[in-house]
């Protein structure tokens, strides 16, 4: 019989898609932020880009590392050595700008996922 899993409440927030808010609400709770990305084109495939730090996770970061576009961030916490992954808080919609122009780095990862 699987364990009922039991996840703290949600911090309050003024927006649904305040990246740098909500990850600051989460504390010294949020370990790591994933990156992933709308592929350009698209409606549904998303892109893995990269685990920032929640210090990282700001939308200039992001902006000028993978440049603009949809993004989904989810936020991870401690390792559950139980369950033997990361305790999953949340998942956060937002996009920036497409005046940020997409960047070499976003563009290789970009490539080398469509290719598998």
């Amino acid at each position: 019989m699987k364990t009922k899993i039991t996840r703290p409440e949600r911090p309050f927030r003024y927006f649904s898609d305040d990246i740098e808010y909500i990850v600051q609400a989460y504390g010294s709770r949020a370990r790591v932020v994933q990156l992933w990305r709308l592929a350009d084109g698209t409606s549904d495939r998303w892109i893995y880009l990269a685990r920032i730090t929640p210090y990282q996770c700001t939308i200039e970061y992001i902006a000028n590392r993978f440049g603009g576009g949809d993004y989904r961030a989810k936020i991870l916490g401690d390792w559950d050595p139980e369950r033997r992954c990361e305790e999953y808080f949340e998942r956060v919609s937002f996009a920036i700008d497409g005046c940020f122009r997409v960047t070499d780095e976003t563009l290789a990862r970009t490539r080398s996922q469509q290719q598998k």
